[in-house]
C-alpha cells in the first residue's frame, strides 16, 4: 500500500514515535523510508541585544546541519536494524509544512508521518507546530503519532 513513506524528523523526543511507527509500517508493506529534517530559520531577536550575544547565520546553520545530521543517522541506524531501507534528506524553507509537503511530491511519498507532543490541536496552534499546516497542505496521508507512555497514547484521559 505505502511504496515510500517520509518520516518527518526533528530535535524532540516525541520524533522517536514517529520513526518507531514508520519503521514498523515499512517492514509490514517494504516500504522505503525517507527521513526528513527540516532546518531551523535563523530569526534576529527584536529585543535590544548587544551584538556580541548574536550567533553569526553562518555559524547557526551549521551547527543546525550537524544537528540534523546526527537525527538523521540515528534514524538509518533504527531502520537498518530493522532490515528497512531509508534515504535522508534536509529542507528549509519559509513555511516548514509546505517545505514538508514539497519534499512528499518531490520525493513521490504515499504517506507523511509525524510526531505530536500530545498537546491538544488549540495547544499546537499556539505553540507553532507544523501539524496542523501539514494535514492541510499535504496532498499524501498524514499520520500523527504519539510517544508511548502519554495518557492520550495509553487512551487515557488528562486529569
Amino acid at each position: 500500500m505505502y511504496k515510500k513513506i517520509l518520516v518527518v524528523i526533528t530535535a524532540h523526543a516525541a520524533s522517536q514515535a514517529a520513526i518507531r511507527h514508520a519503521v514498523q509500517l515499512a517492514g509490514v508493506h517494504g516500504s522505503e523510508l525517507l527521513f526528513l529534517y527540516v532546518l531551523p530559520r535563523y530569526v534576529l531577536p527584536i529585543a535590544d541585544m548587544p551584538p556580541a550575544v548574536l550567533e553569526p547565520p553562518e555559524e547557526f546553520l551549521r551547527a543546525a546541519r550537524e544537528t540534523g545530521d546526527s537525527h538523521l543517522e540515528a534514524a538509518m541506524r533504527d531502520a537498518e536494524a530493522a532490515g528497512v531501507m531509508s534515504n535522508r534528506s534536509m529542507t528549509s524553507g519559509t513555511d516548514d509544512a509546505l517545505s514538508i509537503a514539497d519534499a512528499a511530491v518531490r520525493h513521490r511519498c504515499d504517506l507523511i508521518v509525524v510526531a505530536t507532543e500530545g498537546r491538544n490541536a488549540v495547544m499546537r496552534i499556539l505553540s507553532g507546530s507544523v501539524i496542523p499546516g501539514l494535514i492541510t497542505v499535504a496532498t499524501v496521508p498524514v499520520l500523527v503519532c504519539r510517544p508511548e507512555g502519554s495518557a492520550r497514547a495509553a487512551g487515557l484521559r488528562p486529569g
